[in-house]
């Protein structure tokens, strides 16, 4: 094989390899259909420009999508066991990287290779800092500073050192399990856990959506854990999001009785406490007490995977948000 012809196809499989499950998915769907086949599911489509833009497919008149014959004999000729087992590696370290994006504002290497090693335990760093450094665009979530790997936006006026030295202390790293890696991937919020999927099933049948639209507001309200929003605040902005679709009135998520409103918060609540967040590098609430408890009495025989009893907030009890205020008379009223 000439020099010339070797690169081109190192070139294709660079690019086989980038791509997600959902684009691969295609462009083997593709590649069962020679003449080519016209899209019209939105998803479809937006696979097919992304595809496109690798330059793996084009598109011929009425807009039909097919894949050129230079592309299916590279893919012929570099397909094997290894290419695919480096397309499902680089494929594990998207989610890697998007989980680190929910559970830390700064990370070790070492960190990143334990979460990779949730999968590939054999893998050493070496390989998984090639993996990272050669993550499309779109996945780049951390940039380098000191030495470390920081979540964009937490480098501006050195926030990650404040966020290192003030508020984590020495904290230890939480280290997923793949079930919760596969979660903050695919849903962007712990589905899995039980508050999570409660507060989920209240808003399908409260409002009427749908399971994607329930899931995708689970995450925008995990995100204002993370961004440390009031409870108040946080419910405000649940009613203010709208359904996000131009063909749907904004009221969508309006409650219909005070009833609603607050069995609503009452289950935010529960789910806060069950977020894994940045501030605890990847804890929950009821890991943190126990971490707290046992940093603070030294004593062995507190252990931080100790359960600790979900306690129900009375009305009368003083708010959970901090306030001073009464629950009933703060983030529990109408």
């Amino acid at each position: 094989m000439d020099e010339n012809r070797a690169n081109n196809y190192a070139d294709f499989e660079d690019r086989f390899t980038s791509l997600g499950e959902s684009e691969m998915a295609m462009f083997r769907f593709l590649l069962d259909r020679p003449a080519g086949v016209i899209l019209t599911v939105g998803t479809d489509k937006m696979l097919a420009e992304l595809l496109e833009r690798e330059g793996l497919v084009t598109r011929e008149p009425g807009d039909k999508v097919i894949i050129p014959d230079e592309v299916r004999a590279a893919y012929e000729e570099v397909h094997s066991d290894e290419l695919t087992l480096r397309w499902r590696k680089r494929n594990w370290m998207y989610k890697c990287i998007e989980a680190g994006k929910y559970l830390y504002g700064v990370m070790t290497y070492d960190v990143l290779k334990s979460l990779f090693a949730l999968r590939y335990p054999g893998a050493d760093i070496v390989e998984v800092m090639e993996l990272f450094d050669s993550t499309p665009l779109y996945y780049q979530w951390f940039t380098e500073r000191d030495g470390k790997l920081v979540l964009n936006g937490f480098e501006k006026d050195d926030y990650y050192k404040y966020l290192e030295q003030q508020v984590q202390g020495d904290i230890p790293f939480y280290v997923p399990t793949v079930e919760e890696v596969e979660d903050l991937y695919e849903q962007g919020s712990l589905i899995s856990r039980e508050s999570h999927q409660k507060l989920k099933e209240f808003i399908e049948k409260t409002f009427g959506c749908g399971s994607d639209m329930a899931a995708l507001k689970v995450h925008d309200l995990y995100e204002t854990v993370n961004n440390h929003m009031r409870v108040n605040d946080a419910v405000e902005s649940f009613i203010r999001g709208g359904s996000g679709r131009d063909d749907e009135a904004d009221d969508l998520f309006e409650f219909g009785s005070d009833e609603e409103r607050f069995r609503f918060t009452e289950l935010y609540i529960d789910m806060s406490r069950d977020c894994r967040i940045r501030d605890n590098r990847g804890h929950d609430y009821y890991e943190m007490v126990a971490i707290m408890s046992l940093k603070n009495s030294g004593s062995p025989a507190v252990k931080s995977s100790a359960p600790v009893k979900r306690v129900k907030i009375g009305r009368n009890d003083p708010c959970p948000c901090g306030s001073g205020k009464k629950y009933k008379n703060c983030c529990g009223r109408s």
